[in-house]
């Protein structure tokens, strides 16, 4: 059992207050005594920024089990106006920032936020693919010059650990390529459809199960996975793009017809993400393509995601996770803020 006083206080500012965020204080809640007894560390949530429920805060700070009573107290929402993010993140007394605003094209806001941070003295951690894929040159260079921590684990496979793999299990090694199926609505709308059901019955039978958001547009049309690979080229592959550079199809138009069509010839399609330095010759893409059955990408079915990294030592390294959800998420920024604060 830790000794009192050799537990550490770790100070959250969130912003963002959704199912991914309130799943975290879940999670948190749950392990309380676990995170203080094997890691060394009690966790404090001081500023809480939403777009529409409110503000939190209190620079001494509630217990994730305590911000959850104070959030469902005032029916799901904080009773404080809305401030200005920049407020809610300066004057927050915070460590670190957990960034789980909703993605947006450019990638601006969350942007903001971790910049804002960095200049408050603040790590971040992001489950926004925004920041990584649009602009994560500048985030690193940003947060190196402030002398901060960045951790981004959960914005490509949930919580499966693909960035932390490199770079702590695979030492002087490097990337070449990277090729995989990384957005599970559109496994689990092509799948549907391979029973008959239409684009708009499977998205709607995906939105009933809880795996598809409201709007499924970003799905459809490869926005999602555009924003993965841009993410994955960057950090892995020092590119520098964005998700404008990266080749996608649409599945919007994708008929029953042509599902059953390839499976009659004993394939499977799925949107395969993938990108590779120059030699390569590996374009950066998300493309529709009919998957053979020796092909391991043609089993990741569901909620399920795989890539697979080629390294110039280490060969070919496949990562599956099996039936992600928001659980695994979750746990990424719970990892993501063990690893930025290790137990001495």
């Amino acid at each position: 059992m830790t000794a009192v006083a050799d537990i550490r206080d770790i100070r959250l500012c969130m912003m963002g207050f959704g199912r991914v965020a309130q799943r975290f204080c879940e999670m948190a809640a749950d392990r309380e005594v676990l995170l203080a007894d094997q890691q060394g560390v009690r966790l404090l949530i001081t500023s809480v920024g939403t777009g529409s429920h409110g503000t939190f805060q209190d620079v001494v700070g509630l217990t994730p089990k305590g911000l959850l009573e104070r959030y469902r107290e005032g029916s799901a929402g904080f009773p404080e106006p809305r401030i200005p993010s920049r407020d809610v993140i300066a004057n927050s007394g915070a460590d670190v920032l957990v960034e789980s605003t909703p993605l947006e094209p450019g990638g601006a806001t969350a942007l903001y936020h971790l910049e804002t941070a960095f200049d408050s003295g603040l790590d971040a951690i992001t489950v926004n693919k925004g920041p990584i894929a649009w602009h994560y040159r500048r985030v690193r260079e940003y947060a190196a010059k402030c002398h901060k921590g960045v951790r981004f684990e959960g914005v490509t496979m949930d919580g499966c650990p693909v960035y932390n793999l490199v770079e702590r299990c695979l030492p002087g090694d490097r990337v070449v390529s990277f090729r995989g199926v990384l957005n599970s609505t559109t496994n689990f709308i092509l799948d549907a459809m391979a029973e008959g059901l239409s684009v708009a019955d499977a998205v709607a039978e995906a939105q009933g199960v809880g795996i598809a958001e409201a709007d499924s547009s970003q799905d459809l049309d490869g926005s999602d996975a555009a924003a993965k690979v841009a993410a994955l080229a960057n950090v892995l592959l020092d590119a520098d793009i964005t998700p404008d550079d990266v080749h996608r199809d649409s599945i919007a138009d994708v008929t029953p017809d042509d599902v059953a069509r390839v499976l009659s010839y004993g394939r499977r399609l799925r949107v395969v993400c993938a990108a590779g330095r120059p030699e390569t010759g590996i374009a950066a893409q998300a493309t529709l393509e009919p998957l053979r059955s020796d092909d391991p990408m043609y089993w990741i079915s569901g909620t399920s995601s795989a890539l697979a990294l080629t390294m110039e030592l280490a060969g070919t390294i496949e990562i599956v996770e099996r039936d992600g959800l928001l659980d695994q998420t979750a746990y990424a920024i719970l990892a993501d803020l063990l690893t930025l604060y290790p137990r001495p």
